[in-house]
């Protein structure tokens, strides 16, 4: 497995290494547990965004369908009223 180096400030590492006695584990893995994490929450928020995109780009062509749904239904009640 490759080693990455990464710099940070004295008080996070000391927050990490507290953090990692708390829940028994290492910083290697406290490390890939933490960005696994941060990937799948971005994957996540790029998915919502993209998907709110495209509900936002679908936006007046469902209203203009609802409104022929309703339409349409409208006409059927009355045709059943006659």
């Amino acid at each position: 497995m490759p080693k990455v180096m990464v710099t940070m400030p004295d008080g996070l590492l000391k927050e990490i290494d507290s953090t990692t006695r708390e829940l028994k584990t290492t910083r290697s893995q406290f490390f890939r547990q933490a960005l696994i994490q941060y990937l799948e929450d971005y994957r996540t928020k790029k998915l919502e965004s993209l998907m709110a995109e495209g509900y936002q780009e679908m936006a007046d062509e469902n209203l203009t369908d609802a409104r022929a749904f309703l339409g349409t239904l409208s006409s059927l009640e009355e045709a059943d009223n006659e």
